[in-house]
């Protein structure tokens, strides 16, 4: 319960237009009593109060101005949030502990408490972010997606071991929960501190590199989709062209590459770009790029992760693979079959002609 006296008072002076001084007078106090009154730092007393309520026609009651803090496990569940939003560590731990209180069984309250401690970042909180993370995996059960949130919650308490220092235990909790690999980046990052553990960082990283890289090369091919469908043309050259650097400079240009191949859908993408922009000349060099990187990885084909791949140390008997053709030029030829761009099969055309000739 929150009482909220010091605002009535103010209000209602202010409401019948008085000061402070006058407000004093005309109750018989000093005017340093009622500024304390409108600033809480003292509250009338009982008899005082009585007078203040008739002076101003209200009753006692409404004069306190009392009201619950009505507090529902959801409303709480934003709070917490919000405290994470806006960064209010110390009000947020206090008010985590005064929930836990009342819900100390919820599986909301508890994931979320903890992650006012987690994000804190001080390694003074982490045992108590720890504590409520083991709880919340306990309680997971009243989740719809239990399993999954018990792998996070596993990997924010392997975070919190390496704020604290205890990096082999956040490496072999990590490791334990490694689904496909989607800790390699984080078990990299960790071993890589420890100059003995440095070869093991490598492998671990490398994996990491060549997951993300087809991640993020699907996630570009995907908006390029999307933003062709709201004709932000050059949006996507420059998403392009920034997926192809990038490409080129993980990979070593005096070998071919399975990047080469995913290169070529790329350039068809270019070429339709600057057609639709009007742009045929353009448009046809990129085509030509294309055929000539397709017919040299065509050629020789090399589907091993790690030849000519910069800064990898997995395994040299990995491979990629793909569904975007059996060879680099059967890809053309599909893109060619899919594209709406009526102009495009005729610039191809013209590209085999000329090479030819």
């Amino acid at each position: 319960m929150r009482i909220k006296l010091n605002e009535s008072i103010h209000r209602l002076r202010k409401e019948a237009g008085l000061t402070q001084e006058q407000l004093a007078e005309a109750l018989g106090v000093s005017v340093s009593a009622v500024h304390k009154w409108e600033t809480g730092k003292s509250t009338p007393e009982l008899g005082m109060l009585v007078d203040i309520a008739e002076f101003f026609e209200t009753s006692v009651d409404v004069l306190l101005n009392y009201g619950w803090e009505i507090q529902s496990m959801g409303q709480a569940v934003e709070k917490l949030c919000r405290f994470c939003v806006d960064k209010e560590w110390d009000e947020g731990m206090r008010f985590a502990e005064k929930v836990l209180l009342k819900y100390p069984n919820s599986f909301e309250i508890v994931l979320r408490s903890a992650e006012v401690y987690f994000l804190t970042l001080k390694p003074e909180h982490m045992p108590r972010a720890v504590e409520l993370y083991k709880k919340a995996m306990i309680l997971s059960d009243q989740s719809e997606d239990a399993h999954r949130y018990v792998i996070n919650i596993q990997n924010r308490i392997a975070s919190c071991y390496s704020y604290m220092g205890r990096l082999d235990d956040a490496v072999g909790l990590l490791e334990k929960n490694n689904l496909n690999g989607m800790n390699n980046a984080q078990i990299g990052l960790l071993l890589s501190k420890e100059p003995e553990k440095v070869e093991k960082a490598l492998k671990y990283l490398s994996d990491a590199l060549v997951s993300c890289y087809s991640e993020l090369y699907n996630i570009c091919i995907g908006y390029a989709e999307a933003y062709r469908c709201q004709k932000k043309l050059e949006t996507i050259e420059s998403l392009i062209l920034g997926l192809y650097e990038l490409g080129n400079g993980l990979r070593d240009d005096k070998v071919i590459h399975w990047i080469d191949k995913g290169n070529v859908p790329l350039f068809i993408l270019l070429a339709e770009i600057y057609l639709l922009r009007g742009d045929e000349q353009t448009a046809f060099i990129w085509m030509q790029k294309a055929r000539k990187t397709a017919e040299k990885f065509d050629a020789a084909p090399n589907y091993h992760v790690g030849t000519g791949l910069k800064f990898y140390y997995g395994s040299k008997s990995e491979t990629s693979f793909d569904d975007m053709g059996d060879t680099a030029m059967d890809i053309i030829e599909k893109l060619l079959a899919e594209k709406e761009t009526q102009n495009l099969r005729p610039l191809w055309e013209a590209v085999l002609s000329e090479e030819e000739g």
